[in-house]
């Protein structure tokens, strides 16, 4: 392994174990011991077509502009306080154990694994943005070996994840306890969101003094 394979696996490895929508959905079907490898495999591919685009100039291009950058920020915030908001109200509904049974919940449940891998604000910050901006930056004989390494960290960190949830299974079988679990999803979306919010706003002052 060469060092920017590393410096790209322990990149990534830092910036997928902060919790985020997708680590939830993987969280809630490998403790409920639903189909959930389906959803690993979406979340893994998602993020590595969005590493290969940030790293080949997609991440360089949206850094380079702070507007847009603000407007992600901003986008990603929002979504995570819709995401926080309907794990709150699941919790109040009593709706927060999952249904694993039927094929129709299955399909439904890959669509969303989908949609949070492909089309959240928050994800693109982390794989395109971030690791896309940093890898963009390194030598162009070397750009592969470090989006190689900031890949196969979200494929260890799902593969890792899921094993340990499972692990977890006779906890999770109270509506409580699920319920529970909704609340500290909802409270953990509204401090990332506040973060991003914070940074956003952190921009837009730049932008406003400059």
């Amino acid at each position: 392994m060469t060092p920017y394979f590393i410096e790209g696996l322990i990149l990534g490895l830092g910036l997928f174990a902060a919790p985020g929508p997708k680590d939830t959905l993987v969280i809630r079907q490998g403790v409920s011991r639903g189909p959930v490898w389906g959803v690993v495999a979406i979340c893994v591919l998602a993020d590595i077509v969005l590493i290969a685009f940030g790293v080949t100039g997609l991440g360089s291009l949206l850094g380079s502009r702070p507007q847009v950058m603000a407007l992600l920020l901003l986008s990603g915030a929002a979504y995570l306080l819709w995401f926080g908001a309907h794990r709150l109200l699941a919790s109040i509904r009593n709706q927060s154990m999952p249904d694993t049974q039927g094929g129709n919940s299955q399909r439904g449940l890959l669509r969303t694994a989908m949609v949070l891998g492909f089309a959240n604000p928050y994800a693109w910050l982390d794989t395109v943005v971030l690791i896309g901006s940093i890898g963009a930056a390194k030598p162009a004989g070397q750009q592969a070996l470090f989006a190689t390494g900031a890949m196969t960290a979200s494929l260890i960190w799902f593969v890792v994840l899921t094993l340990g949830c499972q692990r977890l299974t006779g906890l999770f079988r109270s509506a409580v306890v699920w319920r529970c679990l909704d609340v500290g999803v909802a409270v953990l979306m509204v401090y990332l969101a506040g973060m991003l919010i914070g940074d956003s706003l952190s921009i837009f002052e730049v932008i406003l003094e400059g």
